[in-house]
């Protein structure tokens, strides 16, 4: 979950109360929200009062309405975090910085969640947002540097809608894995299958386990995994060696254990660029 301060009412308030549940839990009908709401915060509501809450989030695009089940507006949140990088820019900019750090200009955004997955889904929501703003004549590669590709396992279908659409707009993609395990050989083999150029630089260094990267044009997508989760990560990997024999609940139950990580996202073509070198001469 995105640890953001919200505009929609109190912390107790049956608006915000609904905002939180649907974070975790999504899409859901009203009698559902009435029941979470009554049993996991002791709440006397009504179904009305419920109703209305949802109507007016509807109301404030907060929400959107699929059928009789609701969800957060990812068009809203996409906006809200526009917003709030704007506000960051204008708060910031007056502070004086070091001149050491001088070559690294441009927007820094920084977000907290309590899963890698939940993380990842964040992650893979700004991957389809720089896709639908993306322009003929916008820089046009992408690439990615990691450990453990485990989302091309659990999200496949994600995975190879996203990398169609990049292709189709003319965008090249990139992915360098720093593992080498037999798991890590067959998503490398999957994501080749949807038009990525891959290759793999094997590291048993304890950066290169823990840092994921990855380039969009001009932003910059990085995290440094917990010590705990990549020890984790590194023995399922190690210890499955085909997908036949892949226990995907296990893996299911690592990213979504709950443990704090934070999502740094940049904009700053040069070092885009730089990555993008770095990550493209491990490759070709």
């Amino acid at each position: 979950m995105i640890k953001l301060a919200l505009p929609i009412g109190k912390e107790d308030d049956l608006r915000s109360l609904i905002f939180t549940i649907l974070t975790k839990e999504h899409p859901l009908k009203t009698i559902t929200l009435l029941n979470h709401i009554r049993k996991r915060y002791g709440k006397s509501v009504t179904y009305q009062a419920v109703r209305k809450a949802i109507l007016q989030l509807i109301e404030n695009n907060v929400l959107k309405q699929s059928e009789n089940k609701y969800e957060i507006n990812k068009e809203w949140l996409i906006q809200a975090k526009k917003e709030l990088d704007s506000i960051y820019n204008d708060i910031t900019k007056k502070t004086e910085k070091p001149t050491s750090i001088d070559s690294i200009k441009g927007e820094v955004s920084v977000f907290e969640f309590d899963s890698v997955n939940s993380m990842m889904k964040f992650w893979e929501d700004l991957i389809d947002d720089w896709f639908e703003n993306f322009k003929k004549g916008d820089p046009n590669i992408n690439c990615f540097q990691g450990a453990h590709s485990w989302e091309g396992l659990l999200h496949a279908d994600r995975e190879q809608n996203m990398m169609g659409q990049l292709k189709k707009k003319g965008i090249i993609s990139y992915v360098l894995n720093v593992g080498n395990t037999p798991l890590d050989k067959y998503i490398g083999k999957f994501y080749k299958s949807v038009g990525l150029k891959v290759g793999f630089h094997p590291s048993t260094s304890s950066f290169d386990k823990s840092y994921y990267v990855a380039t969009y044009g001009e932003t910059i997508v990085q995290v440094t995994y917990p010590e705990e989760l990549v020890k984790e990560l590194d023995n399922f990997f190690k210890k499955h060696n085909s997908i036949e024999t892949m226990n995907l609940k296990k893996l299911s139950d690592i990213v979504n254990k709950k443990i704090p990580i934070k999502l740094t996202v940049i904009k700053n073509l040069k070092m885009a660029e730089q990555i993008n070198k770095s990550i493209i001469e491990n490759i070709v």
